[in-house]
C-alpha cells in the first residue's frame, strides 16, 4: 500500500517536471524536430519579419529554415520561451514574396495570442503519450506493419483537429489576416499552394509535433487519415474570404 501511494506521487512529480520542461523549452524541441537553422542569408526577410512584429506589437521573433519539413511554414512558442517561425525551404523558394509575407503575418498573429503556446505544448504532450508507437515503429522494417502501426497515431491527429480545426474559428482568423491591406489575394493563393504540396516526412517522429503548428495542411498520401480527420477545407476558407 505504501509503495502504491509513493508511486502515485512519484508519477505526479514526473508529470509536473515534464510539463515544466515543455513550458520552458518547448519551442526548442520543435526546432530540433524540424532540424531548423537560423536564417542569416536573407536580410530582407529578417527585416520584413521585424516590421510585421512592430505592426502586431509583439516581441522580436526568430526566423529559421527547415530542410526537413520543406513544404509548409510553422510557428511555435512555449509559455516561458521565445517565439519562432520555421519556413520550409520549398515554400521560400517557390512562393512569391507577398504570398510568403501573408503566411508570416498570419503566423505572427497566432504568436501574438496564447494559441501558439497552447498548440506547442499540446503537440509535445501528445508526442510523449504516443512515443511508444514511434519506438515500436523504429524496429519494424516492413511497410505493411508500419502502416498498421500508423493507425495508432490517428487518435492524436483526430483529437488535435477537434481542438484547433473549428470551422468558425478558422474562418474568423482568416478574415483577420485579410484585413491587412493588400494581403487577401496573396493569402488565398498561399493557402491553395500549401494545400497542394505533398506532406513531408508524414509519419516521422517530428510530424506529430509539427502537424498543428501551421495554417493549412499539406496533401496526404494516407487516405484513411484524410477520411477520418476532419480539417477545414481550403475551398470553404477561400469562399468565406471572397
Amino acid at each position: 500500500m505504501f509503495n502504491l501511494h509513493y508511486g502515485f506521487f512519484a508519477g505526479l512529480a514526473i508529470a509536473a517536471l515534464i510539463l515544466l520542461f515543455i513550458s520552458l523549452w518547448g519551442e526548442k524541441l520543435v526546432l530540433i524536430f524540424a532540424k531548423a537553422r537560423y536564417v542569416t542569408d536573407d536580410e530582407i526577410l529578417i527585416n520584413q519579419v521585424k516590421n510585421f512584429c512592430l505592426h502586431c506589437e509583439i516581441p522580436e521573433v526568430k526566423v529559421y529554415w527547415s530542410n526537413v519539413f520543406v513544404n509548409n511554414l510553422y510557428y511555435t512558442n512555449s509559455y516561458f520561451g521565445k517565439p519562432a517561425l520555421v519556413i520550409g525551404k520549398n515554400v521560400y523558394r517557390n512562393f512569391t514574396r507577398n504570398e510568403l509575407n501573408s503566411l508570416i503575418y498570419a503566423s505572427l498573429l497566432k504568436l501574438k495570442t496564447r494559441e501558439a503556446q497552447h498548440r506547442t505544448v499540446t503537440s509535445l504532450i501528445f508526442f510523449i503519450l504516443y512515443s511508444p508507437v514511434y519506438l515500436v515503429r523504429s524496429f519494424v522494417t516492413k511497410d505493411l506493419f508500419r502502416k498498421v502501426l500508423n493507425v495508432f497515431l490517428y487518435p492524436a491527429y483526430y483529437l488535435k483537429a477537434k481542438l484547433y480545426e473549428k470551422e468558425s474559428e478558422v474562418i474568423e482568423f482568416d478574415q483577420k489576416v485579410s484585413e491587412l491591406v493588400g494581403l487577401k489575394k496573396d493569402y488565398i493563393a498561399a493557402l491553395f499552394k500549401v494545400n497542394h504540396l505533398p506532406a513531408c516526412n508524414e509519419f516521422s517522429v517530428g510530424s506529430l509535433v509539427m502537424n498543428e503548428l501551421n495554417h493549412v495542411k499539406n496533401q496526404t498520401d494516407d487516405v484513411l487519415s484524410f477520411l477520418l480527420i476532419d480539417n477545414v477545407s481550403v475551398a470553404e476558407r477561400v469562399k468565406a474570404l471572397q
